[in-house]
């Protein structure tokens, strides 16, 4: 454990509050705590704590309150391979990947209101992705179970129910296969019947082209897998978008990022180029902030110097661009945000009143059997802007992400606003005129969150 000790002190961003000591030291320290993961946390509650504000959707609890929230070990012992229990996972995940929401129906039985489960996301690639389920099917029964709702009364879910619903379908989605009754959302009544399995993970989750008085583009992007190198499928899929929002002339791009948690470093400096305008080839995208040793490292020093844009040939001239997020966007993806604010008209627009609020990452260290990420930079936009801690504040916030509808339907109420911005005399779009008085969602409803990806570097 004295190693997870000495790189802790080595790399992170707060080693000032990191007691340098001896050998002896050290191991006097670290045989304090009884495992790894604890001796972890003990190092990351040295780092100075803040006024942290409470998330209102993504969990019931306030995370700690030190700086260094985001640390941590993967010890899956798997041939190298990382702990999707650990909440970590690039490129690769495993499962079915589906995510659900809870969503009112009209249900009331004997006085009594009951929400159901309701798709709010499929991960490209994954097999429920791979059958045809989409955003906004309403779940009627998983594996023939159909007690699956809950009690809903003056605002609030039955715990009780809560628990019950949560360990079946961790049960569910844990088997070896999964069997699905939905209605879609063209109403149709589905039933689909899946593996569990290894997929690779495409993280263009929707594309288009709104046609009206002028052209306005929709991109839904939900992780920041690997692009490079230039023969990479991502790259290739991303390079075709965008040369299809060159050909439309678009000038008004909506950037979908509402569950992306993050991913790699150079995948944000690669959108990053091809959204800012050619004008401001070779400025500034951001910069990095590290402790002296990584500053001066010759073994670390030239992986953390300021990022320039690089794009002369972008023939992309962006004059808007509206981005939705909500709590769960966070690392890379504020990193993207954080970025083209100084040089794009950039409109965000929340569910609440903040996104994740990260603007840290890390790289991994293998230490024998264990993988540390010892959260060591962190970044900084073009006009000094960084500590977002809680989150970088929306310009228009309290919209619902209305997940009846799928990622793209101009009607989704998140999408509908950035339309009417983006045309304001146009009211075909407003989602107020959308009849919906027997679907509502309930924003305090997520039942089982994306997993972050973080902001990743990783050395050569």
């Amino acid at each position: 454990m004295a190693d997870i000790y000495d790189y802790y002190n080595k790399y992170s961003l707060w080693t000032a509050q990191i007691p340098d000591l001896d050998e002896q030291g050290r191991l006097e320290f670290v045989r304090k705590y009884s495992s790894n993961g604890v001796l972890l946390n003990a190092l990351m509650n040295m780092t100075p704590a803040y006024d942290f504000r409470c998330y209102t959707t993504i969990s019931p609890r306030c995370p700690r309150k030190h700086y260094d929230r985001y640390s941590f070990l993967d010890e899956s012992n798997t041939d190298g391979n990382l702990s999707y229990a650990d909440g970590f996972r690039m490129d690769t995940n495993e499962g079915y990947g589906l995510y659900f929401g809870w969503g009112l129906m009209g249900e009331i039985i004997d006085g009594v209101e009951y929400a159901r489960p309701v798709i709010s996301f499929v991960e490209g690639g994954s097999p429920s992705h791979t059958q045809g389920v989409t955003r906004g099917a309403v779940v009627y029964a998983i594996n023939d179970d159909d007690n699956i709702t809950v009690r809903y009364s003056s605002g609030s879910l039955n715990p009780t129910d809560l628990n019950n619903f949560g360990a079946k379908l961790d049960a569910a989605l844990a088997a070896n296969s999964l069997k699905l009754k939905v209605e879609t959302v063209n109403g149709e009544e589905v039933e689909y019947t899946m593996e569990h399995d290894t997929y690779e993970i495409d993280p263009v989750v929707k594309h288009t082209i709104y046609e009206y008085s002028k052209n306005v583009g929709y991109l839904a992007y939900s992780s920041f897998e690997e692009v490079w190198p230039k023969t990479h499928q991502n790259y290739t899929k991303l390079e075709g978008i965008f040369n299809s929002l060159k050909n439309a002339n678009v000038r008004d791009l909506i950037l979908d990022l509402r569950y992306n948690t993050g991913g790699y470093v150079s995948t944000a400096e690669y959108l990053a180029d091809k959204l800012v305008n050619a004008a401001d080839d070779g400025k500034l995208m951001f910069k990095y902030k590290v402790n002296d040793y990584l500053a001066t490292s010759l073994q670390h020093k030239s992986d953390f110097q300021d990022v320039y844009f690089d794009n002369s040939d972008n023939q992309l001239e962006l004059e808007n661009i509206y981005i939705l997020v909500t709590e769960q966007t966070a690392s890379a993806a504020e990193l993207l945000i954080s970025a083209l604010q100084p040089y794009l008209n950039v409109t965000i627009i929340a569910e609440t009143d903040r996104t994740y609020g990260k603007p840290v990452g890390f790289f991994p260290e293998e230490i024998d059997d264990v993988t540390l990420w010892v959260t060591s930079f962190q970044t900084i936009n073009a006009n000094g802007y960084t500590d977002y801690w809680n989150g970088i504040t929306p310009d228009v916030s309290g919209v619902p992400d209305y997940f009846f509808k799928d990622f793209g339907d101009p009607e989704e109420d998140m999408i509908a606003k950035a339309l009417d911005l983006a045309i304001p005399t146009n009211n075909g779009f407003r989602a107020s005129s959308r009849k919906r008085s027997a679907q509502r969602g309930i924003s305090m409803g997520i039942i089982n969150k994306v997993k972050e990806r973080n902001m990743l570097k990783i050395k050569d």
